[in-house]
This record gives C-alpha cells, structure tokens and sequence, in this order.
C-alpha cells in the first residue's frame, strides 16, 4: 500500500505523456512538465510519518516514529518516544533536508535529516554527544 502513490503518479505521468503523442508539434509538453514535477515534489517530500532508530543511546529512546506534516507553509514535526509525543521546534525543511529542534528530560536536542527517496538519515546532537538517525517511511 505504501507504493501505491508512486505508482499512481507513475501511471499518471504515462498517460499524460501517451496523450502528447497525438498533439501537433509546437504545442509543448505542459502535461509531462507538470506530472514529473509533480511525482518528484510528493517523492522526495519529508511529510509523512517515519519511523526512526538512534544508535548508541539508552533503549527507551532508541528508536520512535517522526511525524512531519506541512500546514500553510510552515512544516511541523512531532516526535513519538518513550510513550511521549513532544513537539518539535525552530523547523526548517530546505528541500531534502530537515533540520528541528525537540527537548527531551530538559535537554535540547538538534536534529538534522536527509531524506532521500523513503530514507531518512541524519544526526541528533545533544549535551551528550552526537548520535546516528536512520528512518524508512511508513
């Protein structure tokens, strides 16, 4: 079910490109233009749910689900570990690149992804050290 928009936006960018072959030339490709923009916009997109794993912390917090979703404008992650459900802060989405910040037991902890395809990989920085992020789509 997970690769059902991939192939909905595939077979959707087929038939749009199929449907150019009968327009005359000159008319340009707006259609295609327009289906791969769009199939490249919601692929590599970090909104989604993501469930997530950190190495080398203790167990309660090794791994989670990451929440991010994008209302006007403006990106919000929400971070579920340890039975909690924090919200992140100072969000900032640069393409395939996530960066927020989320408090856990009173610490700032700054995380930076990179999303690519429905991978995410990436670092979590605290007091503590650094720490290695990997995470698969849901």
């Amino acid at each position: 079910m997970k690769n059902f928009g991939k192939l909905f936006y595939a077979s959707l960018f087929f038939s749009c490109s199929m449907s150019l072959l009968a327009v005359t030339p000159g008319h340009g490709n707006y259609c295609s233009n327009t289906i791969t923009e769009l199939v490249d916009e919601v692929y590599k997109s970090p909104i989604g749910t993501w469930e997530y794993t950190v190495t080398d912390v203790p167990y309660e917090y090794s791994a989670g689900v990451l929440i991010i979703t994008k209302e006007k404008n403006e990106y919000k992650v929400l971070v579920k570990v340890n039975n909690n459900t924090l919200t992140a802060s100072d969000v900032k989405v640069n393409d395939d690149k996530v960066n927020f910040s989320v408090y856990i037991e009173g610490g700032k902890v700054q995380v930076s992804l990179q999303v690519k395809d429905d991978v995410l990989n990436g670092n979590a920085n605290s007091s503590e050290g650094s720490f290695s992020l990997k995470g698969k789509k849901k």
